[in-house]
């Protein structure tokens, strides 16, 4: 605005423009980008008030000043309010000020002040502006002592007068309020907390009523000043740094020009700044009879300060370009910057004789501060120099890197002096504009930029958005030169830009931020609507804006929908959430995440997580943070919960008890350092977690006490508080987007020819002619970055392909205690992570080989494998396969023992048909002639060394796995019982070495049992912790093998794992341990089933098949099972490799990206931020065709808008049809929508609902659409219902007071309802069911015809209840169709030819050829379709 008087000048038209999508910019154009995919969603803005009648009515409030009698009641409207002038208002006279002599003979005043601070030359004049005016604008200079001085001047004069006196004066940062109050009392010689206080939140320094100058943050005074509603609280308000213009100081401008003008007239205001813009200032503060006087305190340069601008260095030799009027750096920029690096060090060297001051001496103070929008930047800046530094040897520069992002102790490195002979390059953002002071800079290199975060209030995404940087931003940056010596500035722009185009000022915080907290507090002042109330603003955020946050304040249930309990665009009635988010200094969606972590008894966890995503990065970044190593403490810290939340409580946690048991500062450095954590912002955590529990104490929002009744285990934690993020943080809900991609499972086998995915990473780019499996160990050595051993890796060919396949082995890992591993979601190992995010770090690797003519002479020189035709064939291991002792592809059913149990995902099975065998090799191993050999050295025992080992009362074959260290005197080895799978720590004396001749015997013999695991589920997400099996599935797998012989069913074989099915006398275990919700039905793999459907075939025909021919196929079936082995063989000598190959990778076939499920973000590429445990996103559960839904706690919008980034995520259970529910349980509101046949339920709408009279969506950005893949029934609904009633009677107070009337035994009785329905919601085995497409998806439907549910709270309902259609039973005429289009599939899966594609009516699915019929068929979708139809196989 221009003039902001006209703002007021009810003459003039008002007029208000609005910025396309809700988004709040300085700049319109930055935010509007037209898609021809996206369609951008507009919305017509109508308020219920027009602006205009809004400035007429302030305007004559500032103008009239006269009215009735005071008043400071709590009133609804600016009309009903009204001002404090009484007779002697009127007669403008000030009302008596009573005497306060015992004060001031109780403590001491001295009143000499400090003459020497420039702001003392201004002494009288200020306080003749304070006397005879009520608001004074002071601008004085960083150090004048405006802060500390003012206040005292004032202090002083009420002394002499003897008279009352109550000061305040607000800072916008808490450290600076308890520091300044401090000072003041030192100064003074006050007992600190006497006459002279702090308070930052709601910590009091003291509460002593002889306080008469409080210095507290600008929100502890807007918040008094709400709830009073009055100024007269205070004589003097004191507003301190105004030019901040965060949100809570125009806020506080509102509050106090309202009240200064309703009924606190004769306080005094004094609004003070160094670089305040006083015109803007006096004109807001203006009425028909005053202005504000501005009183200037300036102590002048004492060292000159030179400027000079991109077109006035003319001398330097660089590209004339016209100046860019888009912000960034371009690469000439770059070289431009470090140009004057160079010019500046010859001007030196030059100046050396002409100056008392050596070249050396000069390099050494002569320090250069460049600033740089971001980090990122920094870097980019960063390699420039080096680059230059490389070419030219003389020249000697140490780079400093400053951003906010990292530790302390790398910002001190700022101002530590440089390298012996080295001139010291500062890099850093604008965090040194202020915050930092560097006594040895002389010059500052500016590219006037600065990245501002913005907010689109249509969608809540923010955005970091690159622009020029305002000339007060500039002008700080200016001065930090010229304070000790004289200094130079570079500004990379003309003067002509820098004059006329950039602007004077930043864009004030409400006008690019989110306006959340300012329409609370509006509806807390309660004055008038949130659109009344910021219409007032000194910079007045767009209507649009202010619709968009009070439509989200309503999705999160601050306010209800209507006002009254009549809906309202551009208003809603406070709720008692909304009353809760108020009074938390946090974003309102961290204050949702704290109220239900009250609702569901885990608050202590909420309040921390909070506070973790409210503070900087807890985790360092920088040159450290790049590695893999660093960046494992992540996962940590996240114990397999896929989750940067539940990562930040567990740190906070051991954070916690670590400083309680180890007192020493040392201690926790350390422990910082190795985990790659940042300790400022853990400190700073916890300041918060404690400031956050005082403001829930005030509350009333406290824990449950202690009782095992209504305590979570541990495995309930880590649902329930995935359930409440998934709350709090609705809807920025994610979904991986492979999912649905035909043939997904086969191509991801295709891609690694048939390895395991979930060990099996790959390289590219490779040229098959250099003879790859010559250099398998130099691949090994590529992951030693990431800390894996070369011996855990298999590396591997296929001829003719460009690919290098590289497995981890994860064999040995039984036998370690489970917190040495580091745990990941799902089935995945966590090398593949690891490799992953090595190619993340960075994407190429460079092999070097020979060429192929000297290879092949190098292995034809040495032997090594067979040359021909001039084609090398490595050497390989030749399989008896006949030794295997692997269930033969014609056996469908073994009987044996369970030798050995790891979980339920992994035991050993020993054949019964093996008896004897196993029998005659025990009595050799125990032969006296045998056990005679004695190991008489611990040094003759190492890994990987078959011998004899005492496994009970008998030796067995062992194979030794580690060598202890040897902590005392005995020497202990853990080796594996190479025939049973289980492991033992034995001492020497329990081991005997194999004669010479049984070793050769045996060593070349395969164990005599084979790896099993069970078939067709996997462990319950909702009983067990990141897909480890529960200890009660595992007990009862335990007591089954403890029993005696089993009947195992084999499913499949794969990769030497057989997928089996226990049979037990009642049923089969894997169906019971369904039936006890320890495990759920789970689809097989594509390998797994491809197997089966083979073996099924086979078995089909065994009648048929004589024995010799049934040995010689089962023969050829191992074989082929068996994966091509890893050579190892001893690499060429790098001297002799001249070629060198740029590999790409590795790569993962899992890898996942995402989509949102907004409709504001449907056409979006979404990312993770790459600090998240996620950030490496891959599908730890290829198997599970289900999607597994992602939750980010904020997401941030590219500069073109056509990106999102994810931050602070959390990967939800793998529990089927979790999200639908997660949707449907925090939502506003919902339609769930039936197939045409209204026989099941196929999609759900949530949102925040639509105008039943134009089925007009209210927040159609927010809408969300979730097709169902499980099925959801009608009492689910009626589960959901009454959990969002419970979550509703929490805080539901019929009498309207301020804290709600559940006491502690309601609160006991709501929350074991929530958490049984939750159980109950969740533990349901829900059956598969075909996915639906619907043109129609975000309409919203007419549904009068349903008849609403009964809600108990009316309209005052945060989560109404949910209405859906009762569903249809299925008509039999489409049954039928339905089964004999089964049982035409059926008939189809034997035939040989060529199919033409066929549909599943029943999955709506097409199929394409024999073999994807035949294993579409062993889906858990088809077979539960097959029930739910009827159909039976005859």
């Amino acid at each position: 605005m221009d003039d902001l008087m006209d703002f007021f000048d009810s003459s003039k038209n008002f007029k208000r423009g609005t910025l396309p999508r809700g988004c709040i910019s300085g700049d319109p154009n930055a935010y509007t980008s037209e898609s021809s995919d996206s369609k951008p969603i507009k919305r017509e803005i109508i308020g219920t008030k027009d602006v205009n009648e809004i400035v007429q009515k302030e305007q004559q409030l500032m103008n009239q000043l006269v009215g009735g009698p005071s008043n400071t009641k709590r009133t609804k409207t600016l009309d009903e309010l009204e001002s404090d002038d009484d007779d002697k208002m009127e007669l403008n006279e000030a009302p008596t000020v009573r005497s306060d002599e015992a004060f001031y003979e109780k403590y001491h005043f001295d009143l000499n002040r400090n003459r020497s601070l420039p702001i003392y030359a201004q002494r009288e004049q200020i306080m003749k502006a304070i006397k005879e005016n009520p608001v004074v604008i002071l601008k004085g200079e960083t150090g004048c002592g405006k802060t500390t001085q003012v206040p005292q001047y004032i202090l002083d004069e009420a002394f002499k007068k003897r008279e009352f006196c109550n000061i305040v004066v607000t800072q916008p940062r808490r450290i600076a309020a308890i520091s300044i109050a401090n000072r003041v009392c030192q100064e003074r010689r006050w007992q600190p907390g006497t006459v002279c206080s702090y308070q930052v939140g709601l910590h009091k320094q003291s509460n002593s009523a002889d306080t008469r100058l409080l210095y507290c943050t600008t929100g502890v005074l807007l918040n008094n000043l709400i709830r009073l509603k009055t100024l007269t609280h205070y004589t003097h308000i004191v507003l301190d740094e105004v030019h901040d213009r965060d949100q809570d100081m125009d806020f506080l401008l509102i509050v106090v020009r309202r009240l200064l003008a309703l009924n606190s007239r004769h306080v005094k205001v004094i609004l003070m700044s160094a670089t305040i813009d006083t015109r803007e200032f006096c004109k807001y503060f203006a009425s028909c009879k005053s202005m504000p006087p501005v009183v200037a305190a300036s102590h002048g340069r004492k060292y000159p300060l030179v400027k000079y601008y991109r077109d006035q260095l003319k001398n330097i030799n660089w590209k004339t370009e016209p100046q860019q009027r888009e912000p960034g750096i371009t690469h000439e920029g770059y070289r431009d910057a470090v140009k004057i690096l160079l010019v500046i060090d010859n001007m030196e060297r030059k100046a050396e004789g002409q100056s008392e001051q050596s070249y050396e001496e000069a390099k050494r103070t002569g320090s250069v501060l460049i600033f740089l929008p971001g980090v990122n930047e920094i870097d980019t800046m960063a390699e420039h120099i080096e680059h230059v530094m490389n070419e030219s040897p003389n020249i000697k520069i140490t780079i400093v890197r400053c951003h906010s992002l990292m530790s302390s102790d790398s910002q001190e490195d700022v101002f530590q002096p440089p390298l012996s002979g080295h001139r010291k390059v500062i890099l850093t953002t604008n965090i040194a504009e202020s915050s930092i002071t560097v006594t040895d800079v002389s010059y500052v290199i500016d590219f006037c930029l600065a990245k501002v975060m913005h907010i689109d209030t249509a969608s809540n995404f923010s955005c970091l958005c690159l622009e020029w940087a305002s000339k007060v931003n500039c002008r700080q940056r200016a001065g930090r030169v010229g304070r000790t010596r004289s200094g130079r500035v570079y500004r990379m722009v003309t003067k002509a830009f820098y004059m006329e185009e950039m602007q004077e000022f930043g864009i004030p915080e409400m006008l690019r931020s989110p306006l959340q907290s300012s329409v609370l507090k509006a509806k807390e002042l309660d004055m008038g609507g949130p659109s009344e109330i910021l219409a007032l603003a000194m910079s007045p955020p767009n209507l649009t804006d202010i619709h968009n946050t009070v439509l989200l304040l309503k999705e999160v249930g601050a306010l209800y929908t209507t006002v009254d309990g009549v809906y309202e665009q551009l208003d809603g009635d406070l709720t008692y959430w909304g009353t809760i988010m108020s009074r938390f200094p946090l974003d309102v969606r961290l204050s949702r995440l704290i109220i239900l972590g009250y609702i569901f008894n885990c608050l202590d966890e909420a309040i921390i997580i909070a506070a973790g995503m409210s503070v900087r990065s807890l985790y360092l970044s920088g040159q450290r943070q790049r590695t893999s190593d660093a960046f494992w403490m992540h996962y940590i810290f996240a114990d397999g919960s896929g989750s940067d939340l539940v990562g930040f409580w567990r740190v906070y946690k051991i954070y916690v008890n670590m400083c309680q048991n180890l007192p020493m500062k040392d201690s926790e450095v350390q422990w910082a350092r190795r985990y790659n954590v940042s300790l400022r912002s853990l400190k700073e955590m916890y300041l918060l977690v404690q400031e956050l529990q005082k403001r829930c104490a005030a509350l009333n929002l406290v824990s449950l006490p202690v009782g095992a009744s209504h305590m979570w285990h541990d495995r309930e934690k880590s649902i329930i508080l995935k359930v409440i993020i998934a709350g709090a943080f609705y809807p920025n809900y994610f979904t991986r987007n492979n999912k649905t991609i035909p043939d997904y499972d086969r191509d991801v086998y295709h891609s690694i020819c048939g390895n395991d995915p979930c060990r099996t990473v790959y390289f590219t780019q490779f040229v098959p002619r250099y003879m790859g499996e010559l250099y398998t160990r130099r691949v090994k050595e590529l992951f030693l970055e990431a800390r894996i051993p070369p011996e855990k890796i298999d590396v591997t060919f296929q001829q003719g392909s460009e690919k290098i396949f590289v497995t981890f082995k994860g064999d040995d890992d039984d036998y370690m205690n489970s917190t040495d591993v580091v745990q990941v979601p799902g089935r995945v190992t966590t090398e593949v992570y690891k490799a992953i995010r090595m190619r993340m770090n960075n994407p190429n690797r460079s092999l070097r080989v020979m060429d192929q003519n000297s290879a092949l002479k190098y292995v034809q020189q040495r032997n090594i494998g067979v040359v021909q035709d001039s084609k090398w064939v490595p050497p390989s291991k030749q399989w008896n396969v006949e030794l295997l002792t692997l269930p033969s592809v014609f056996d469908k059913k073994i009987t044996g023992l369970i030798t050995y149990i790891v979980n339920c995902g992994k035991f050993y099975f020993q054949p019964r048909s093996l008896a004897e065998r196993i029998a005659s090799m025990t009595e050799i191993f125990n032969a006296p002639e045998q056990l005679s050999y004695h190991v008489r050295n611990a040094s003759a025992i190492t890994k990987g060394l078959q011998l004899l080992a005492r496994r009970g009362s008998k030796f067995q074959r062992a194979v030794v796995l580690k060598v202890e260290p040897q902590s005392n005197a005995i020497p202990q080895f853990l080796v594996r019982f190479i025939d049973y799978g289980d492991w033992a720590l034995l001492a020497m004396d329990q081991l005997r070495l194999m004669r010479h001749e049984l070793r050769r015997d045996l060593e070349e013999l395969p164990p005599r049992m084979f790896e099993c695991r069970l078939a067709l589920v996997q462990p319950s997400s909702v009983t067990s912790y990141s897909n480890r099996w529960p200890q009660k599935a595992n007990e009862m797998l335990s007591k089954l093998a403890s029993c005696g012989p089993l009947e195992l069913e084999v499913y499949s074989l794969v990769n030497n794992v057989a997928a089996v099915l226990i049979h037990m006398r009642d049923g089969v275990l894997n169906d019971k341990l369904v039936e006890h919700q320890l495990a759920r039905r789970a689809d097989e793999d594509y390998m797994s089933r491809k197997d089966h459907d083979f073996r099924i075939r086979k078995q089909k025909m065994k009648r048929y098949v004589p024995a010799a021919e049934q040995q010689q196929v089962n023969e050829e079936y191992l074989r082929f099972n068996q994966l091509p082995q890893d050579a190892d063989l001893e690499p060429p000598p790098l001297d002799k490799c001249h070629t060198s190959i740029r590999l790409k990778g590795p790569y993962s076939p899992l890898e996942n990206s995402m989509n949102s499920m907004l409709r504001i973000g449907m056409y979006k590429s979404v990312a993770i931020e790459k600090e998240s445990v996620n950030a490496v996103l891959l599908d730890a559960d290829p198997q599970d065709r289900h999607d597994q839904m992602i939750v980010a706690a904020s997401v941030t919008e590219s500069d073109g808008n056509d990106k999102l980034v994810a931050r602070g995520t959390t990967l939800m259970p793998n529990i089927h049809g979790f999200g639908a529910l997660m949707a449907m349980l925090f939502c506003p509101t919902m339609q769930i929508k039936c197939n045409p046949e209204r026989t099941k339920y196929v999609c759900l709408l949530a949102g925040l609902g639509f105008n039943p009279d134009t089925l007009e969506p209210y927040f159609q950005e927010h809408d969300m659409v979730i097709n169902l893949d499980v099925g959801i029934l009608k009492d689910d609904i009626r589960i959901i219902n009454q959990m969002r009633y419970n979550i509703d009677s929490m805080f539901f107070n019929f009498d309207a007071n301020e804290l709600p009337a559940v006491g502690v035994e309601g609160r006991l009785v709501i929350f074991n309802q929530l958490r049984n329905l939750l159980t109950r919601l969740l533990g349901k085995d829900r059956s598969f069911i075909e996915r639906h497409v619907w043109n129609s998806k975000y309409v919203w439907e007419d549904m009068s015809d349903l008849e609403p549910p009964s809600e108990p709270y009316g309209k005052r309902a945060i989560f109404p209840m949910h209405g859906s259609y009762d569903l249809e039973s299925e008509d039999m005429g489409n049954l039928l169709a339905l089964q004999e289009n089964c049982s035409e599939l059926y008939d189809w899966q034997n035939f040989d030819g060529v199919m033409q594609p066929r549909n599943c009516r029943l999955c709506n699915e097409t199929l394409e050829s024999v073999t994807q019929l035949r294993l579409h068929l062993l889906t858990q979708l088809h077979r539960d379709r097959e029930k739910q139809v009827g159909w039976k196989q005859q």
